[in-house]
């Protein structure tokens, strides 16, 4: 127990409480260690302690749970309406084109997670916009332009994570479209991922994102979150992403550690101990550390005894500075243009033709659900 007493040490002197987390790992059993990559499930959310994910803390030594919540707009309580904010959706961050209007969106919906008590936000949403019937086109703050994403990515990835809890890098990848979602290939060649889809992930990566979450879809007739070229080849190999991937919820389909998935999300249909105890315990430990360092190097183990005590999912974290930041961001997303050739005002005719614009966006948009006080 080495390990532990000198984790306590420390804690008690007002350092680090993990500094070495493979001392950590050592200190652990291999149910223990397993625990950690497969969720609690939803269960009585949240009247029995859990959010939309859940990973039990672990008591005996003294590590916290691990607590997600949707989603990329804001915190989703549906339980509890108006009690947080709703920040403009990372397609109108986008639309602002402003580095400093992406960090207060980072920075003002951080802080609302972490009074919430979740230390992991599921989000932002970087995929790039490559079908325009894409139902969730208006979550993904890359636009169409892999450029421009990359650039927004890295401020709101630090200013989220500046609040101590770990952002989330999703859908990865080449996650474009809603219908069929669940079984469709997106057979997509290496060099194109890397020029087109990959750059708003990098970009996450080198601000130093703590998780990524994989998508639904199949890459290439494999499915994404079994995808050892894209997961283990490319994200933690040649991209060199050192955090961890958790599945989209019901998106983990058999027991692929080997193949780069590091937690099943959100319960442990597959990553069980029945499933992993025989798999080798190097590809256990790593799978564990990827999970717990991010939090370490965020404070989030760290917490004072004042900071948790104030921490609760019953907590109204609204305010009127989040909306007037919100409204902000709007504001800015709002783009005027020049009217040669006296295209405006648009026709009845340019917008509900069978082809036209907006009739598409209506049938094919769906939306997220979060109920606020503060609605932009």
């Amino acid at each position: 127990m080495k390990g532990v007493a000198v984790a306590l040490a420390l804690l008690f002197a007002g350092a680090s409480a993990f500094p070495d987390v493979d001392d950590l790992i050592a200190n652990m059993t291999l149910e223990e260690k397993i625990t950690y990559l497969g969720g609690a499930g939803m269960g009585n959310y949240p009247d029995d302690g859990r959010y939309v994910g859940t990973v039990w803390a672990n008591d005996r030594l003294g590590i916290p749970a691990l607590l997600y919540n949707d989603g990329p707009q804001g915190f989703r309580d549906d339980a509890r309406p108006g009690t947080t904010t709703a920040f403009p959706s990372g397609l109108t961050l986008a639309a602002t084109f402003d580095v400093d209007m992406a960090t207060a969106w980072g920075s003002n919906m951080g802080k609302e997670f972490f009074d919430k008590g979740s230390n992991v936000i599921l989000g932002p949403g970087m995929n790039v916009a490559r079908v325009p019937r894409n139902g969730r086109n208006f979550e993904y703050m890359s636009g169409e332009d892999p450029y421009l994403g990359a650039k927004l990515v890295g401020p709101v990835i630090e200013s989220l994570q500046s609040n101590k809890i770990l952002a989330n890098a999703k859908h990865f990848v080449n996650n474009n479209q809603e219908t069929n979602r669940m079984d469709q290939s997106a057979n997509v060649d290496e060099k194109t991922r890397y020029e087109m889809y990959y750059p708003p992930f990098q970009a996450a990566i080198d601000a130093g994102v703590g998780s990524f979450m994989c998508s639904y879809n199949k890459i290439n007739n494999v499915w994404s979150c079994e995808n050892p070229e894209t997961l283990q080849r490319d994200l933690k190999g040649k991209m060199g992403f050192e955090g961890y991937v958790m599945s989209d919820w019901g998106a983990t389909h058999s027991p692929s550690l080997l193949e780069g998935l590091d937690q099943e999300m959100a319960d442990a249909d597959f990553m069980n101990y029945g499933n992993l105890s025989g798999m080798p315990i190097e590809k256990i430990d790593e799978s564990v550390k990827r999970i717990l360092k991010p939090f370490i190097d965020v404070g989030n183990f760290d917490l004072t005894k004042e900071e948790i005590a104030a921490q609760s999912i019953y907590n109204n974290v609204t305010s009127d500075e989040h909306f007037n930041v919100a409204r902000d961001i709007s504001a800015a997303s709002h783009v005027l243009v020049k009217n040669d050739n006296g295209v405006l005002p648009l026709t009845k005719e340019a917008f509900w033709n069978k082809d036209g614009a907006l009739r598409c966006i209506l049938r094919h948009v769906t939306s997220l659900h979060l109920t606020s006080r503060h609605v932009t």
